[in-house]
């Protein structure tokens, strides 16, 4: 994700009881695995515009975090992996996926190692919200993502937009071709203590996102703005459908 000190303090603050916030966020594991039981594709909202048939697809869900979204591909019909540095996330992902009665294969690494996983090839790199901003070298990150899917596996990448993460988010500095690492928490619900650990995050330009994907081998095939969840005048995210070239 970054240099190693960097990768160290977002992994401590990754950690910090993430498990009792996912709880306080989402319920307990069964809860949360029952609210997706009830509409799957519900949970896969944002995502399902673009990720085609996934029945017997193996995808991988790069900082899967809590394990939503690799449970919801599983109750579908796909095969997914997650590949994220939180043994915390790991547990709750893996309760969770325990109580829907399916199975997923979770991976606790650095996402940048993921070619030395032996994971083998993916149909598809899928991957939701909060991704980017961790990685200091946005060319590797692509790069890594074309590397871990077939001679044209697909790339879904549903993000923060830009605009939203640099001038508006309360990390943002007002400055849109700031690149200085900002220093910032991580999400937390309301209502518990926020733990001290703090993470260094690199918010990029709509332009090096694209760039950086394009000159990964990634042939575009839709790009889709959406608008904020608070105000739908102002982009809030995006959408990126990818084919490896």
């Amino acid at each position: 994700m970054g240099d190693p000190a960097t990768l160290e303090a977002n992994r401590r603050a990754w950690e910090a009881a993430r498990y009792e916030a996912w709880v306080a966020a989402l319920g307990e594991p069964a809860a949360a695995a029952a609210a997706i039981r009830a509409d799957p594709r519900h949970t896969l909202r944002r995502l399902i515009p673009f990720l085609g048939d996934i029945a017997g697809q193996r995808i991988l869900n790069l900082q899967g975090s809590h394990g939503r979204i690799a449970v919801a591909l599983a109750m579908l019909g796909a095969a997914p992996t997650v590949v994220d540095f939180s043994e915390e996330n790991r547990r709750y992902a893996l309760a969770m996926a325990d109580a829907a009665g399916v199975v997923i294969d979770y991976r606790t690494a650095d996402v940048m190692t993921a070619r030395d996983l032996g994971l083998g090839l993916f149909d598809q790199v899928v991957m939701e919200l909060g991704i980017l901003h961790y990685h200091q070298d946005l060319p590797a990150f692509f790069a890594l993502c074309a590397d871990m899917v077939r001679p044209g596996g697909r790339l879904v990448l549903n993000e923060f937009h830009p605009t939203q993460r640099k001038l508006f988010s309360p990390l943002g500095t007002g400055d849109y071709f700031a690149a200085a690492l900002v220093e910032g928490p991580v999400p937390y619900p309301p209502g518990l203590e926020r733990p001290a650990e703090t993470c260094l995050y690199r918010f990029y330009t709509l332009a090096e996102i694209l760039t950086a994907a394009l000159g990964a081998g990634w042939g575009i095939l839709r790009f889709e703005e959406h608008p904020d969840w608070d105000d739908a005048r102002s982009p809030g995210t995006f959408t990126l459908l990818a084919e490896r070239i």
